[in-house]
């Protein structure tokens, strides 16, 4: 009965030892928590950081070859504005020059 007693006795104050580990861990969930959100915070910011880095690099080269693009598009456009004006700007200076007398000569 004795032997009972003592592994009785036994048991309770090693139940009694884990539940004040238990008690311990329990407590410091909260702390545990935290720093893993913080972990968390930093490595999702880290990535985030990284995939916006990329992703303006691909919009600054897709924006500069636009700009390219449309550089070469106006110069096309100022030449063909140029060309004609250049073949055409004579017989728009006689027309102008008829209407301007032709109406001064009607008055």
């Amino acid at each position: 009965m004795a032997s009972i007693i003592s592994k009785v006795t036994e048991l309770d104050k090693e139940m009694r030892e884990k539940v004040r580990q238990l008690e311990e861990e329990r407590d410091q969930l909260p702390v545990f928590l935290r720093e893993q959100r913080k972990e968390m915070n930093k490595k999702y910011e880290a990535e985030a950081k990284k995939t916006i880095s990329e992703r303006k690099k691909v919009v600054d080269s897709e924006l500069k070859k636009a700009q390219e693009s449309a550089e070469i598009d106006l110069t096309q456009a100022i030449n063909e504005i140029q060309e004609v004006y250049d073949d055409k700007k004579d017989q728009w200076i006689k027309e102008i020059y008829s209407e301007c007398v032709k109406n001064f000569s009607e008055e």
